[in-house]
C-alpha cells in the first residue's frame, strides 16, 4: 500500500496534518473524522479500503497532530476550508467525501460550499440537529454493546491514541463550532451529490439521520443494527462494507454516464 503524509498551512497559519494511502491512480475517498478523534481512528478501515481507493485523511484543527488555531476559527465553514486545503496540497480536484458523526457536519458543509469538488457524500451517525446529550449517547452505545455480545460479535478495543492531541489548547474547541450551528442545518435540499446516510439503530441521532436522508434529494438511508454513536468504534466492518459498496455503486454510475456520453 502506497502511503505519504505531511502538513499543509491553512490561510490563517494553522498547520493541518494529513495522510494519503492507496494506489496512485485510484479515485479518492476523503474522510472527515469524528469529534475529538485523530485521523488514526480510521486505521482499520483504511487497511480494508486502500487496495481499491486512495484514502485521504487529516487531523481537524485542534485534534491529533494539527494546530489548535484561534478559538474563533472553529466553525464548520473553516473545517471544510481546511479539508479543501488538504485536497489541494495532495493535488486532488474531486473526492468522494465521508464523514463520521461530528465529521459528517464537515462533509455536509463541503458539499454545500463547493459541490463541484464532492463526487459523493457518505454520512455516518449524522444529524443536522444539535448533538444528543452525552448520557444518551453512552446509553445507546452500552445497549448496542450488549446486543453485539448476545449475537456473538467481537467487541473492538478502543486505542487511547486515537483521541490524543499534540496541542492541548485544542481541547473543547469543537464545541465552539457546534454553538454556532442553527437548530437544523439549512440547505440540505440543495445537495446534488449522491448521498448515503447511515446511522446505528441505538444511536440517538437515528431520527435526525433519517430526516436528513429524506431532505437530501435521492439520498439512501441505511440503519445499522447493534450500533451506537461512533459506528467506526462499534462496527468498523459494517462501516467499511457500506462505504465501499456505496462508492463502488457511484463509480459504476459515473463510468456508465461517461460511456453513454462517448457514444
Amino acid at each position: 500500500m502506497r502511503s505519504r503524509s505531511g502538513h499543509v498551512f491553512a490561510p490563517d497559519g494553522v498547520r493541518i496534518a494529513w495522510r494519503l494511502d492507496g494506489p496512485a491512480e485510484a479515485p479518492v475517498l476523503a474522510l472527515c473524522t469524528m469529534g475529538t478523534a485523530a485521523m488514526s481512528v480510521w486505521d482499520g478501515l483504511v487497511r480494508d479500503l486502500a487496495d481499491d481507493w486512495r484514502v485521504l485523511r487529516h487531523d481537524r484543527r485542534g485534534d491529533g497532530d494539527s494546530d489548535a488555531g484561534a478559538r474563533e476559527s472553529h466553525s464548520f465553514a473553516i473545517y471544510a476550508r481546511d479539508a479543501f486545503e488538504v485536497m489541494d496540497a495532495c493535488e486532488v480536484r474531486t473526492a468522494h467525501v465521508g464523514g463520521m458523526a461530528f465529521g459528517s457536519r464537515v462533509a455536509v458543509r463541503m458539499a454545500l460550499d463547493k459541490p463541484d469538488r464532492v463526487r459523493s457524500l457518505a454520512l455516518f451517525d449524522a444529524t443536522a440537529a444539535p448533538p444528543a446529550p452525552e448520557a444518551e449517547r453512552r446509553a445507546g452505545s452500552a445497549q448496542a454493546a450488549r446486543l453485539r455480545t448476545d449475537a456473538g460479535l467481537p467487541q473492538r478495543e478502543v486505542d487511547p491514541g486515537w483521541f490524543a492531541r499534540r496541542d492541548p489548547a485544542g481541547a473543547g474547541l469543537a464545541l465552539e463550532a457546534l454553538r454556532r450551528e442553527p437548530p437544523w442545518t439549512e440547505g440540505l435540499a440543495t445537495i446534488t451529490a449522491p448521498t448515503l446516510v447511515a446511522c446505528g439503530e441505538q444511536d440517538p441521532n437515528f431520527a435526525g439521520a433519517r430526516r436528513m436522508a429524506r431532505e437530501i434529494p435521492g439520498a439512501r438511508f441505511e440503519p445499522m443494527p447493534m450500533t451506537g454513536h461512533g459506528s467506526i468504534l462499534d462496527r468498523p466492518d459494517l462501516v467499511a462494507r457500506l462505504l465501499s459498496g456505496f462508492i463502488d455503486e457511484v463509480e459504476g454510475r459515473s463510468r456508465s454516464r461517461s460511456q453513454e456520453g462517448s457514444r
